[in-house]
């Protein structure tokens, strides 16, 4: 609705509109001339359409830019354990550590799964 100074103002609220205001700047209604071209874009990761997604899996058995391959991840396995004698002849407390902290831990990092585009 106009106001007596020529002005508009909001039909909620009642309150004066600049002619660049597109929002009531106190109940946020939109102003009476205002168009909207439609709504804001966001930049959420959860808002891209399911066809522009990529499809993954999880493998242990195909090599990616951080991982070996399969051949890679069972040589490096035998090299792991055919280590185990070899750090018993050192010393006994070299080997345990060896074998049951060094070894498995390695173990887990080699046969990880990644994930691969389908």
């Amino acid at each position: 609705m106009d106001d007596a100074s020529g002005g508009v103002r909001c039909a909620r609220c009642e309150r004066s509109l600049t002619a660049g205001d597109r929002w009531c700047p106190l109940c946020f209604t939109p102003a009476p001339a205002a168009t909207f071209a439609g709504p804001v874009a966001t930049h959420r990761s959860d808002d891209v359409p399911r066809a522009a997604r990529v499809e993954y899996r999880q493998s242990r058995w195909t090599g990616s830019s951080v991982t070996f391959g399969p051949v890679g991840r069972i040589v490096l396995t035998l090299l792991l354990l055919a280590a185990v004698p070899l750090a018993f002849r050192f010393q006994w407390v070299v080997g345990v550590i060896w074998t049951f902290v060094l070894v498995p831990w390695a173990l887990r990092d080699v046969w990880r799964e990644v994930r691969v585009r389908r």
